[in-house]
């Protein structure tokens, strides 16, 4: 077997990898690359492989940086199945679409701006459209958790849990090599244990080789989801007793489920006052219904709270915001109110807009409730930096900026090798993917200090498994 680094490989986004064996060539994911003014070009160059050659995808779940890409793969040729969980397709559709939907809107607002300033805009283009992004749903194939499913005489794969998103699993690969069986494990992204709705990850015990992601593998989180709750209850409050509104950046699917969750709780309980809550992304109504089709996959705790009656996402104040005049309204709401919107790195969508109105108010708070990558805006807030552009223009920030990390949806440094905890014996090799340099590095480290044998692949890399 020959496997080949695509993309996340001393990053966070972009995963891909390329799976060879004989006459067999899948990708684990096709995700775009976020975060940083090269994510433009690089997203569109051509693939380090021929897409016509892969006979499958194996998509470990539904966020942008993993399946972000697949409409340029069909565009290129791929003509292969999409192998994914029924909920990661169920999600992956809505994602897709509303990136294609984004991609025409900001290639038309750039085109508009150079047309104004009589510059040549002919090159200006989406990185794909609505149309390309429905080719890619003809490929989904969905497949139940634990169903080892034969994909070639030398190749077999079945997803197992991975806690991360509604439907999101590791990726187990099986084959013979000179008659003995060997396995390959691709955790796609670790979720936390113990986050809300979500089952934990599920314990592994073999593999002969690991792909591990490394999101967090230098750190961990400053506090537990619950602490995070108490702080949010405290920022929301203090906010609205000044008359500011708390804007949350915040992913529409995954994320933003786990925040309704906790404001369903502390408005329930009357730990905070019931106070507007707009949910600003047309994605909203649409992923709230995969959740609602998919309560099997909720953990217990979750499950208990559908039986009790109390549905778990919905509470007095809260309000989806479909429409793009209804977002702008928003703009004049005068009442102290908290604002969802996506997207989660501030890289794009409608929380732009609204950090362009709010950013410079002192009586408001920017929480972010996920990891922010290299070269995003959001990342460039929870670092301090002042003033910052949106929209082609500088922006003194003036709201109050948290970071609530707890709500990450990403296992930190300690999960991360508790988890690994449970291999009886190391794999024969492991890769730390799907990390910034520093963190991947970190995690290497912390696990070669268990006498694992782990490195950090570099992006294009080759490996021969044998």
């Amino acid at each position: 077997m020959v496997l080949k680094f695509c993309g996340a490989a001393g990053e966070v986004t972009g995963s891909c990898h390329l799976v060879q064996i004989k006459d067999m060539t899948v990708l684990l994911d096709c995700g775009i690359f976020q975060g940083g003014a090269e994510r433009h070009i690089r997203n569109r160059e051509p693939f380090p492989f021929d897409p016509q050659i892969v006979k499958a995808v194996l998509l470990s779940h539904a966020h942008l940086d993993h399946c972000g890409r697949l409409p340029l793969l069909v565009k290129a040729g791929f003509k292969g199945k999409i192998f994914a969980t029924d909920a990661t397709c169920n999600l992956a559709k809505i994602i897709l679409l509303d990136a294609a939907k984004l991609q025409e809107e900001d290639a038309a607002w750039k085109i508009k701006r150079l047309k104004k300033k009589g510059e040549d805009w002919s090159w200006v283009s989406p990185l794909f459209t609505n149309e390309e992004a429905e080719r890619v749903f003809e490929h989904f194939e969905p497949i139940p958790y634990d169903e080892w499913v034969t994909i070639s005489l030398s190749l077999c794969f079945r997803f197992k849990e991975a806690g991360h998103l509604l439907g999101s699993a590791m990726v187990e690969l099986k084959w013979k090599s000179n008659g003995i069986e060997r396995k390959l494990l691709f955790t796609g992204d670790l979720g936390q244990k113990g986050l809300p709705v979500l089952r934990d990850p599920e314990p592994i015990e073999q593999t002969d080789w690991l792909l591990m992601e490394s999101t967090y593998g230098n750190r961990e989180h400053i506090m537990n989801f619950n602490e995070c709750i108490e702080k949010l209850r405290e920022i929301v409050k203090e906010t609205i007793s000044r008359g500011g509104r708390v804007l949350i950046p915040s992913f529409a699917v995954g994320r933003t489920q786990e925040v309704l969750y906790a404001l369903n709780d502390l408005i329930e309980s009357g730990q905070l006052p019931i106070v507007p809550v707009f949910v600003d992304s047309p994605m909203a109504r649409e992923v709230l219904r995969v959740y609602q089709r998919h309560r099997e996959l909720y953990d217990e705790e979750a499950i208990k709270k559908v039986q009790s009656g109390d549905e778990p996402f919905t509470f007095a104040g809260l309000k989806l915001i479909t429409t793009v005049d209804e977002s702008k309204m928003l703009n004049e709401f005068e009442e102290p109110c908290i604002i969802i919107a996506g997207s989660g790195m501030c890289t794009g969508g409608r929380i732009k807009h609204h950090l362009r109105h709010g950013i410079g108010n002192p009586n408001n708070a920017i929480v972010f409730v996920g990891f922010q990558a290299k070269g995003s805006l959001g990342r460039q807030l929870v670092e301090g930096v002042s003033p910052v552009r949106i929209f082609g223009e500088m922006h003194e920030v003036k709201a109050k900026v948290y970071i609530l990390d707890g709500f990450s949806a990403h296992a930190d440094r300690k999960s991360l090798l508790q988890w690994a905890s449970n291999f009886v014996n190391p794999p024969t090799q492991t890769f730390a993917v799907h990390g910034e340099q520093e963190a991947a590095t970190a995690l290497v480290q912390a696990l070669q200090e268990r006498g694992w044998n782990t490195t950090v692949p570099e992006l294009g890399q080759e490996v021969r498994l044998t």
